[in-house]
């Protein structure tokens, strides 16, 4: 990935693909981050995607389009989203914008 104002970690767990973004995921990096949502999605097939956002110390409205994207895919094709929110600021976007009754949506890796 380029110079990006946002970070991607990415492993398995517990059978899903457990993506940790860092930093801040705006209009900036948000297409970015898509594009390689897709690879992971695309080389593993996971039945769930976690997008970790604990560490994402800013998110914009195309973040928010993002997280939409990511989950409408993933539904058409049988298989889940689930958001960690952590308590900082993605968490209270998230609250804000109503999001949560769409999308599934964690404060922490144990919910």
């Amino acid at each position: 990935m380029a110079c990006l104002s946002v970070g991607l970690d990415t492993r398995e767990r517990e059978g899903a693909l457990h993506v940790e973004l860092s930093g801040e995921l705006d209009i900036s990096s948000a297409a970015a981050v898509e594009s390689r949502l897709l690879e992971l999605e695309d080389g593993n097939a996971p039945e769930r995607v976690i997008l970790d956002l604990r560490a994402v110390s800013f998110l914009d409205s195309t973040g928010l389009s993002l997280l939409i994207n990511v989950d409408r895919r993933l539904r058409s094709e049988g298989r889940r989203l689930t958001v960690v929110s952590g308590t900082g600021a993605p968490h209270r976007i998230l609250e804000i914008s109503g999001l949560g009754s769409h999308i599934e949506i964690v404060e922490d890796l144990d919910s």
